[in-house]
């Protein structure tokens, strides 16, 4: 068997006459942090998102432990181990905490429910402190880790990321990157969306760079971290030789 938990593979994606993603390429293996970088419009949520079920493809494959999983609904994909914390967090208001981590468990019996509730709060523990509050009263911060506690409920195999990091301030950004790599050692593998390239490529193991629909760099995280090109396009200046 395959050490990669999820690969896409030739990936086509369109929306009417717009091909979004153009035979996109991309191995996760078990275990690990995988980021996948870019601008606005490269094509970062569409791949998510075809990935969960929510777009279906045009042509290639997707595959779980090897099983294609690529023209699956979307809540079958859910079932069979992906998870998804989507951009935006679309945390559900009118809901408790609590009951917004429900919705994450539909697909969970009683007693592991139980466990994945215990997980999230070790995890995030201001969310047991306010699990009877409304949702929609939580800080930013707070409601990020609402959504990625809500995915968490769904004992995922694999944990999408859709810009976790998006309208946050820099202290909330690193404990939530921070709790990610505890994620990540706890055996949950993740799948990464992010413009934060430089905060990403720290906890990350490997990243791929899509532009305009193309994979047009990937590598191990800590290389492309000092790679010049990357460090010019994503993180914010020439690199210098101190």
């Amino acid at each position: 068997m395959s050490d990669f938990i999820l690969q896409v593979k030739d990936l086509v994606v369109s929306y009417g006459p717009i091909t979004a993603l153009k035979g996109v390429n991309i191995d996760v293996p078990q275990g690990s942090i995988v980021a996948l970088l870019g601008a606005n419009g490269a094509g970062k949520t569409t791949t998510l998102r075809t990935i969960s079920g929510i777009i279906k493809p045009k042509s290639g494959q997707i595959l779980l432990n090897g099983v294609n999983i690529a023209k699956k609904h979307s809540f079958k994909i859910a079932k069979a181990g992906i998870m998804q914390s989507p951009e935006g967090r679309l945390i559900l208001n009118g809901l408790t905490v609590e009951d917004n981590l429900k919705v994450g468990a539909y697909n969970s019996k009683k007693e592991q429910t139980a466990k994945n509730f215990e997980r999230v709060y070790t995890l995030f523990p201001i969310l047991s402190e306010r699990k009877k509050q409304q949702a929609n009263t939580l800080s930013g911060g707070e409601q990020q880790m609402l959504a990625i506690g809500r995915a968490l409920m769904g004992s995922p195999k694999v944990l999408l990321l859709d810009e976790p990091s998006l309208g946050l301030a820099p202290l909330i950004i690193k404990d939530i990157f921070q709790t990610l790599t505890q994620i990540k050692q706890e055996g949950t593998t993740i799948l990464i969306v992010e413009q934060n390239a430089l905060q990403t490529l720290k906890i990350a193991d490997y990243a791929y760079v899509l532009e305009l629909g193309v994979i047009s760099m990937q590598g191990k995280a800590s290389d492309l971290i000092h790679d010049e090109r990357l460090v010019e396009a994503y993180l914010g200046g020439k690199k210098t030789d101190k």
